[in-house]
């Protein structure tokens, strides 16, 4: 075997086992436009093999207006992962909301997000909010870490708020070591061949 076909061969190894144990990634969107506390997302992106999220809305004394929820309850939503082993999980979630106006006066007027997995997991977060302009909207965006990847988390949404829209992007992402062992695993078979 010439250098040229071992390589060619190699590349080809290398690339396979990436996308073996590439990411796998969801994507959720709810825009609220009915009062179902309990609805399915509007527009939904799955890998193979992962069930839809579920959401459920504990809403506050107005309830649902105008494709609005006011919430001086929660949101609650479970988002399912891959159940291959994965090294970790990269979250995002989009809520475009604004102050409830004293609904519940124990709560703060801005959203509190947070993230639940079990107690073998681990989790770091940040978020920011940035005015929609020309309305009286915000949209506050959190970026979530947990590794090693659960097989499925819980996404709790509270405060005094209007919550006009929801979106969650989640990648579940393979250790680079696992996608190099799987290369290197292709080269000593063709090395132990051409011997």
């Amino acid at each position: 075997m010439s250098k040229f076909t071992l390589i060619t061969v190699c590349v080809l190894a290398v690339l396979g086992a990436t996308s073996v144990a590439s990411a796998t990634t969801t994507y959720h969107l709810w825009e609220f436009n009915t009062d179902d506390p309990m609805p399915d997302a509007d527009d939904s992106q799955l890998g193979p093999g992962i069930a839809p999220a579920k959401l459920r809305v504990t809403p506050g004394p107005l309830g649902w207006q105008d494709g609005v929820w006011s919430l001086s309850g929660e949101i609650d939503v479970i988002v399912y992962n891959d159940p291959a082993p994965r090294e970790r999980k990269e979250i995002k979630i989009l809520l475009t909301w604004r102050p409830g106006e004293d609904l519940d006066p124990f709560l703060v007027e801005a959203p509190s997000v947070g993230v639940a997995v079990g107690p073998d997991y681990q989790t770091t977060g940040t978020g920011f909010d940035e005015e929609i302009s020309g309305t009286p909207w915000l949209l506050s965006t959190y970026d979530f870490t947990l590794w090693p990847n659960p097989p499925l988390e819980g996404i709790t949404i509270k405060g005094d708020i209007l919550v006009d829209r929801l979106e969650i992007w989640t990648e579940c992402i393979p250790e680079p070591a696992t996608m190099a062992l799987l290369g290197f695993g292709s080269l000593a078979l063709l090395r132990r061949r051409r011997a």
